[in-house]
């Protein structure tokens, strides 16, 4: 069984506000992947969500009002036990549990205790983004200091989390942690298997960390994207080349990335369709990955506003605006 990796994208919270820098608007959901449990056939359909996150086995939505939309894999109480209120703005899906951020920065934690992975959980308030891995999870205070808790078993994943502040976004994998300083550096901790500490990237133009299965993935200022770590299918060797990437997601053993027009790009193991049965077009506007299924957020387009046609002014010096009508008069 490959436990949980995770994924996410450019504030590595688990959950996507407007990857693309654009105001998070209300959304459509389109499921791709492997679906033995319902992750793609019981995606929530309906176009009032606004942000999106993925567990293992699991999908999770944010609603217009912070409650969260849950589907997928039913064991554990992953689904039936998703708290009801609205008031959310991210979440962070596991393998057995699954993590959602208040807006006022408390921790709301659900599903079954590994490792003390629920146990354990902070309960201060004040977070600003949240992270998880197989057993073990990571969050953000507002001054950038990261809080870990969890199972430590395998190198430090929780005992070795940086002490110091000033880092802008976080993301758990398997058995390690990455973390992006605020001058756009990288560090990671815990495991070092297959040189996913020892390997990450240099230099302090990156925006963006994703976390695979011992894979770690990078955006840089100009829209390319780094990858090192574990090669299995092909998910470090055939990242996409090029710049203007603006988001970044990890499912197991594959990778996802956004283009500027809101395209996806899909690279790695494809097991169950994650790369092949990527949606086409552009419009979206986030991504997130869970093992072997993948989400997206499709914008809705708002109406266009009618442009006026004929100014008439009245002898107040008002202005009254005349809309055009969605018919032309005919003669």
């Amino acid at each position: 069984m490959i436990y949980r990796m995770i994924c996410f994208l450019s504030v590595a919270c688990l959950i996507t506000l407007g990857s693309t820098g654009q105001v998070a608007v209300a959304g459509s959901i389109v499921a791709w992947g492997d679906d033995d449990y319902g992750q793609v056939s019981n995606t929530p359909t309906g176009t009032g969500f606004t942000a999106i996150a993925a567990g293992a086995y699991t999908g999770y939505a944010l609603r217009t009002d912070g409650s969260i939309a849950p589907w997928g894999w039913m064991t554990y109480g992953l689904v039936s036990d998703t708290p009801a209120n609205p008031g959310f703005i991210a979440i962070a899906g596991g393998f057995t549990t699954t993590y959602a951020l208040r807006a006022n920065g408390s921790i709301a934690a659900w599903g079954y205790e590994q490792s003390n992975e629920l146990s354990t959980a902070p309960t201060e308030i004040g977070f600003t983004a949240i992270s998880f891995g197989t057993v073990h999870g990571y969050a953000l205070r507002s001054d950038g200091s990261i809080v870990a808790w969890g199972n430590d078993d395998g190198g430090g994943r929780v005992s070795d989390t940086p002490t110091e502040s000033g880092f802008t976004a976080i993301a758990a994998g398997s058995s390690n942690g990455f973390a992006l300083r605020a001058d756009g550096s990288i560090v990671a901790w815990g495991s070092d298997d297959y040189g996913t500490v020892s390997d990450i990237p240099s230099g302090n133009d990156f925006t963006a960390i994703a976390a695979g299965y011992f894979t770690g993935f990078a955006l840089r200022v100009d829209g390319s994207i780094v990858a090192w770590g574990y090669e299995s299918a092909g998910q470090v060797s055939n990242i996409p080349i090029g710049t203007g990437f603006t988001a970044i997601a990890a499912g197991a053993y594959t990778g996802y990335a956004l283009r500027t027009d809101g395209s996806i790009a899909a690279w790695g193991d494809d097991y169950g369709g994650q790369v092949s049965n990527s949606p086409t077009g552009n419009g979206f506007t986030a991504i997130a990955a869970g093992d072997y299924t993948a989400f997206a957020l499709r914008a809705v387009q708002s109406p266009a506003v009618p442009e006026p046609s004929t100014v008439v002014l009245t002898g107040l010096g008002a202005i009254a605006v005349v809309w055009r009508q969605s018919r032309r008069r005919t003669a």
